[in-house]
């Protein structure tokens, strides 16, 4: 075979293989990274949810991109707003209805644009429930230690001596009783609805004023804030009396409960020289706080305890009971 010959079949050979390389090649090129194999173009498609919780958060909408086969995402909000991000949230003005439209790309250049219309609506309030109180008429039970007592489930050793259990209006151990001239207070703490109106009534008798005596009963009623908790304290709340301990709570001082930045309501009811059972009502608002705790206690006396228990205050001349504590939301 000449040399011209042997060339050009040489030549021959060398553009078959190399022909068959390139099929090869092609037929088995992977994808590039995040899109699917060149038959599949992208999709574009969003899901979204509207924001939960308190304020304006309702306005403000998480999108979920369940695109396939692309690598790069274009969002387009109201106003002509723009994000890349893969999964982006969006603030929108108010309520409304707002186009939005994803298009999603893959590296070959192939686009896909998926839109949606959210109509955006401010959601009903959700209905507020009452408070749990636990023991909330007073009932002689058992505590968590020591004998049975109608202050079960309301007692809180940093701030006050412990109630009594008594016998009035029409039952039998069924009242707590504050002693005279004595450090007796109650003290529970309670989940609430943020931003709620509620109403508290209470049943309550004074004994009769003291003939000659100087300082009268009264009794100081205070809702307290959760925002004023110790710091680091975290509410835990119980089925029943015995379940409650009896000290460790989120107010542990009396300063830090006659604090005005604390209460959300303060009232103070004076013996009204009248024996018999009477029913006070007062609203409260809870604010920012999901938890609040209700404080009571006599005071009006001259500052000396006579159980000398350490308290900055105590009652007055006259015995003073609590038959019973109802709170409900407005």
């Amino acid at each position: 075979m000449t040399l011209k010959y042997k060339s050009a079949y040489l030549f021959a050979i060398i553009a078959f293989f190399t022909f068959q390389s390139c099929e090869i090649l092609e037929k088995y090129e992977l994808p590039e990274e995040g899109s699917i194999a060149d038959a599949t173009p992208p999709q574009a498609k969003f899901t979204f949810k509207q924001g939960e919780g308190l304020g304006d958060i309702w306005k403000t909408y998480s999108f979920s991109n369940q695109s396939v086969s692309a690598t790069s995402y274009v969002w387009t909000f109201e106003g002509g707003k723009t994000s890349t991000e893969l999964e982006p949230s969006n603030t929108f003005p108010g309520e409304g209805t707002y186009t939005v439209s994803l298009t999603a790309k893959d590296n070959l250049g192939v686009e896909s644009t998926f839109t949606e219309e959210i109509t955006v609506v401010e959601p009903a309030a959700p209905a507020v429930t009452d408070p749990v109180l636990v023991n909330p008429d007073f009932d002689k039970q058992a505590k968590s230690s020591g004998s049975d007592c109608a202050c079960s489930g309301w007692i809180n050793k940093s701030l006050g001596d412990q109630g009594e259990s008594s016998s009035g209006n029409g039952g039998s151990n069924n009242v707590l009783k504050f002693d005279d001239d004595e450090s007796d207070a109650i003290y529970q703490e309670f989940e609430v609805q943020a931003n709620a109106d509620y109403t508290i009534t209470i049943v309550t008798q004074f004994k009769d004023l003291k003939s000659g005596g100087s300082f009268p009963s009264m009794l100081d009623l205070r809702v307290l804030a959760g925002s004023g908790y110790v710091s680091g304290y975290s509410p835990a709340y119980y089925a029943t009396g015995a379940d409650y301990p009896q000290d460790g709570f989120g107010y542990t001082t009396i300063p830090q409960v006659e604090d005005a930045g604390n209460n959300l309501l303060a009232k103070v009811i004076e013996n009204p020289n009248d024996s018999g059972y009477l029913t006070t009502q007062y609203t409260f608002n809870s604010g920012a706080n999901t938890s609040v705790a209700l404080f009571m206690r006599g005071i009006g006396g001259d500052g000396t305890d006579a159980d000398n228990k350490g308290y900055p205050y105590n009652n007055g001349d006259e015995e003073l009971r609590i038959d019973s504590v109802l709170i409900e939301a407005l």
